[in-house]
C-alpha cells in the first residue's frame, strides 16, 4: 500500500480542494487554470483491496460539470417531457407505453383497453425503467483478461519454460518478440500473443465485440458507499477471523489506526471501519468525461513526488504494492452504439434489400424475445436501418448516463514495460530495446528476472456508460480494453504515407524507393528511418 504518511503529506495540497489541485508532471512546471468548482455529489469513495492493506480513492466523476446523477435526473426531465403530450405535468399509462425504456412488446401494449391506457403512471417508474435498462449511475466492474495475457508475454520470452528469464533469454528477447508478428508489420499487440485458435473462436462468439472483454463484479475494488463496506474489509484482511483487524492486519500507519480505534481497544470493528471512508482519502482525483468543446479529458490530481503524469488522460501512481494507472477515457457513446450496430446491420442484410426479416434475425435469440417487435415501428415485420439506429441512439443516450468504472489487472506488467511510449503495441524500436528493458526489471544483483519480479499493474479507467445492441443482455457487461495513447503523425506526409504501422520509423519493408536512398537517409545506420532523419531529405 501506498505509505499512509508519505501520500498524505503529497496530498497536502489537496486540504483545500474545492476538489483538486494541480495536474502534475506537465511540460514547463506551470500550473494549469484551477478547476472550476466540482459537483460535490460527484465525488465517490472507492477502495482498492491490495495485499498490504487497501488504498482509498476519492474520486469526483462529472460529465460536463454535472455529476452522473445530475445527468440522469437531466435526462429523465427531457424524457418526461417527451411524453406528456397533453403537458399534464403526468403520464397515462399510453404516453408511458412510448418511452424508449418500456421493454413491453409493441403487442402486448396494443391490446391494454381506453380504462388501462389512460391509468395514471407514476413519474418515478421512468427512474425504475431507466435503472433496469441501465444501472446504476456508477458501475463496479473488472476485468482480468490483460493480466491473462500479460503471462503469455513473459511465456513468449521464457524459451525454456523453467519460469524464469535468463541472460540467455533476456538477450534473445528481440528475436523471440519477432517470432510474435504474425501480420509482419514490425509491430506486436497483445492480440499477437494469444493463440491464433483463441482469437478466432473469441470472434465468433463475441460479435462486435472483438476488443471488448467480458468484465465481472470487481473482487479488487471496493466501494464505499456499499452498505456491506466494513464487511467487507473484514474479509479481506481479517486473518486470525477474530471479526476485526489490527493495524497489522490493514496495514494502517499509526496515526491513521489510532484516528478510528475510537475505544482505544488495539482492534477495529464493524462500526469503527465505518468511519474509514470518511477519512482524508490517499488519493484524491477530479475526472471529467466530457469536457468543454477543444479540452481534452484531464485528470486533475494534487501534486505529489509519486504521481506522474503520462499523458493528460493517464496519471501513474508508485506504491510498495506496484504501479496503479488512472486513467479517463473520452468518447462518443451515441456514435459509438449507432456505429457498431450499423455494421452488424449491414453484415446480416444477407440479402442486401436494406431491411432486416426474421429469417435473417432467427439465430439472434434476442430478437426472438421480442426485440424484433418493440424495433419494428410500423409493424410490418421488417427492421429498416431508420427504426434500428431510433432504437439504438434512445438506449445509447440512457446508457450514458450511467459511468462505468473498470479495474483492469495488468499483471506484473511485462507488456507495459516493453510499450515505451504506452501506444498499446510494441514497434520495431521498442521491440530491440527489449533486452535492455527487461534488464531493468530484475531485481538488484540478481542474473534472473522471475515472472513476478516487476511490480504488479492496477489500470483503473472512468468511461461513460455504452450500449451494445447485439452483446449478450444476459452476462457480464462488454468494457472496453485499457485506453491507449493513439500516436500523432509525425514528419513530412511522404514519411506518413509509408509508415504504415504509424510507430514513426520506416523500416526497408516499408520504403517505397530504392534501396541506396534509404541508406542514405538512414544517417545513424540503424536500418531505421526516424522524423528527423526524414526531415532532412530533399
Amino acid at each position: 500500500m501506498i505509505g499512509t504518511a508519505r501520500v498524505l503529506g503529497l496530498l497536502a495540497a489537496a486540504t483545500a480542494l474545492a476538489l483538486v489541485g494541480v495536474a502534475v508532471g506537465r511540460e514547463g512546471g506551470t500550473a494549469p487554470p484551477p478547476p472550476p468548482a466540482v459537483d460535490p455529489e460527484s465525488a465517490r469513495d472507492v477502495f482498492l483491496l491490495l495485499d498490504r492493506g487497501p488504498l482509498h480513492l476519492r474520486l469526483h466523476v462529472t460529465i460536463g460539470g454535472k455529476s452522473p446523477q445530475a445527468v440522469r435526473r437531466e435526462y429523465l426531465a427531457r424524457l418526461f417531457k417527451s411524453l406528456d403530450l397533453d403537458h399534464d405535468g403526468k403520464l397515462s399509462r399510453a404516453e408511458f407505453d412510448r418511452s424508449p425504456l418500456n421493454t413491453a412488446a409493441r403487442g402486448a401494449i396494443g391490446r391494454r383497453s381506453n380504462k388501462e391506457a389512460a391509468e395514471e403512471v407514476p413519474a418515478a417508474k421512468l427512474a425504475e425503467a431507466l435503472e433496469r435498462v441501465a444501472g446504476e449511475t456508477l458501475a463496479f466492474r473488472q476485468d482480468d483478461s490483460a493480466r491473462k495475457t500479460d503471462d503469455l508475454v513473459f511465456a513468449a520470452l521464457d524459451a525454456d519454460h523453467n519460469g524464469t528469464l535468463s541472460e540467455d533469454e533476456i538477450a534473445q528477447a528481440t528475436a523471440l518478440l519477432l517470432l510474435k508478428d504474425q501480420d509482419e508489420d514490425d509491430c506486436v499487440t497483445l492480440d499477437e500473443f494469444k493463440p491464433v485458435e483463441t482469437v478466432a473462436v473469441a470472434q465468433v462468439v463475441f460479435p462486435g465485440a472483438r476488443e471488448r472483454p467480458l468484465a465481472a463484479v470487481s473482487t479488487l475494488m471496493l466501494d464505499g458507499a456499499g452498505a456491506l463496506f466494513a464487511q467487507r474489509l473484514i474479509r479481506r484482511y481479517d486473518r486470525n477471523r477474530d471479526g476485526r483487524l489490527s493495524a497489522e492486519e490493514i496495514g494502517f500507519a499509526p496515526e491513521r489506526f489510532r484516528a478510528l480505534d475510537t475505544d482505544g481497544d488495539g482492534k477495529l470493528s464493524p462500526d469503527e471501519l465505518a468511519a474509514f471512508r470518511k477519512q482524508k482519502p490517499d488519493v484524491e482525483a477530479a475526472l471529467d468525461l466530457e469536457p468543454s468543446a477543444g479540452d481534452a479529458s484531464q485528470i486533475r490530481v494534487a501534486d505529489g513526488q509519486n504521481a506522474q503524469t503520462i499523458r493528460p488522460d493517464l496519471v501513474a501512481f508508485s506504491s510498495a504494492d506496484g504501479v496503479l494507472e488512472l486513467a479517463v477515457r473520452r468518447y462518443d457513446p451515441i456514435a459509438s452504439a449507432v456505429a457498431d450496430a450499423r455494421l452488424q446491420f449491414n453484415r446480416l442484410d444477407a440479402d442486401e434489400n436494406s431491411y432486416l426479416d426474421r429469417d435473417e434475425l432467427k439465430d439472434n435469440a434476442r430478437f426472438q424475445r421480442g426485440l424484433f417487435e418493440i424495433i419494428d415501428a410500423d409493424g410490418d415485420d421488417k427492421i429498416f436501418w431508420p427504426e434500428m439506429e431510433r432504437y439504438v441512439r434512445n438506449r445509447a443516450d440512457a446508457a450514458a448516463t450511467r459511468c462505468d468504472i473498470v479495474l483492469h489487472d495488468l499483471g506484473h506488467g511485462f507488456f507495459e514495460a516493453l510499450d515505451r511510449n504506452h501506444d498499446g503495441r510494441l514497434g520495431l524500436r521498442e521491440i530491440r530495446a527489449a533486452s535492455a528493458t527487461l534488464r531493468t526489471l530484475r531485481k538488484p544483483g540478481d542474473a534472473l528476472l522471475r515472472a513476478t519480479d516487476p511490480p504488479r499493474r492496477l489500470h483503473l479507467e472512468v468511461v461513460r456508460g455504452s450500449f451494445q445492441l447485439f452483446s449478450n443482455p444476459v452476462g457480464p457487461m462488454l468494457v472496453s480494453q485499457p485506453v491507449v495513447q493513439v500516436r500523432t503523425p509525425v514528419g513530412p506526409v511522404w514519411f506518413q504515407r509509408m509508415d504504415r504501422n504509424n510507430d514513426g520509423d520506416l523500416t526497408w519493408k516499408e520504403f517505397l524507393g530504392p534501396r541506396h536512398v534509404f541508406e542514405m537517409l538512414d544517417a545513424d545506420h540503424d536500418g531505421l528511418i526516424d522524423a528527423k532523419e526524414a526531415e532532412k531529405a530533399r
